[in-house]
């Protein structure tokens, strides 16, 4: 654990040195703020000119900053591991008594459980649904999970930093399935249970339900599993 702490306070001062990755340490709040200002604004421009209100999807915009939260910290977490690959500090790593997992949980695991803190900050806060503390929590863990493993995607398709820029956009692509539940009718959504998004979604929608809250965290759980297992036998080739 103490190799492991170390890590990560090496993380954090490569942190504050780049300031593309120390931008995205605030941009949750900023997003969170964004919504909160600017939807009502919207609904209430759409109301007086053309009747129509967006009330009923705020969940959706709730849902996209659940997942937007962790998702700015799997963007740091995936870069910092694509840095150290790219300066070869990982090969120094896997002679050292912090490697393999214990690399990874000071580079991804730590920093998601300040993502996961976070996300309930920002939700509490800036919420429009009228979130239960339940459902806060619910999304916020499943948002979490979603977050390490976009995280160990990135990491894992990308052969350097530069290719990681362009993988990133695919986190984007995970987001589909939080988007689409609030417009295709069950059972046909269903397709999309295999994306962690749609769980989140599904949360905002109905509210937190046992089997939707196991549903998403198996499902981000196998995903996880299968990034993490291709990016340890990556580092060891």
């Amino acid at each position: 654990m103490k190799h492991t702490m170390k890590l990560f306070e090496i993380g954090l001062k490569q942190i504050l040195k780049d300031g593309m990755l120390l931008v995205m340490v605030p941009a949750p709040f900023l997003a969170g703020l964004f919504f909160k200002l600017a939807l009502p604004l919207i609904n209430t421009i759409l109301t007086d000119k053309f009747a129509f209100s967006i009330t009923a999807w705020y969940g959706i915009a709730d849902g996209m900053l659940i997942a937007l939260t962790p998702m700015f910290t799997a963007m740091i977490s995936a870069f910092l591991l694509l840095e150290e690959r790219d300066e070869g500090l990982n090969a120094f790593y896997q002679i050292t008594p912090a490697q393999g997992y214990s690399y990874l949980t000071a580079r991804v695991g730590l920093p998601m459980l300040w993502a996961f803190a976070i996300t309930i900050i920002v939700l509490a806060a800036f919420n429009l649904s009228a979130l239960s503390p339940v459902d806060i929590i619910s999304g916020a863990l499943i948002g979490s999970l979603t977050g390490i493993f976009l995280a160990m995607m990135v990491a894992s398709i990308a052969g350097n930093r530069v290719e990681g820029l362009a993988v990133s956009k695919l986190m984007g692509i995970s987001f589909i399935g939080l988007i689409l539940i609030w417009f295709i009718p069950a059972p046909y959504s269903y397709l999309m249970a295999f994306l962690p998004s749609f769980w989140i979604g599904k949360i905002m929608m109905d509210g937190t339900h046992f089997f939707s809250l196991i549903a998403g965290l198996i499902c981000c759980l196998l995903w996880i599993g299968f990034f993490t297992r291709y990016f340890l036998k990556h580092q060891n080739n």
